[in-house]
């Protein structure tokens, strides 16, 4: 198994859903948006910005 890229929790609240991405360095990112798929793609997006191919 790989290093782990990022330590992912979503949650919601009413229509909005929370994503708090702990990287490995320590850093806290936080999103939030009231579309599920539209999150997924935030968070994806975020990583392979931090980790290009």
């Amino acid at each position: 198994m790989g290093d782990s890229l990022a330590d992912i929790e979503i949650s919601k609240d009413g229509e909005i859903y929370y994503v708090r991405m702990t990287l490995p360095s320590g850093e806290v990112v936080s999103m939030e948006n009231e579309n599920f798929e539209e999150i997924l793609e935030e968070i994806a997006n975020d990583l392979q910005d931090r980790y290009p191919a």
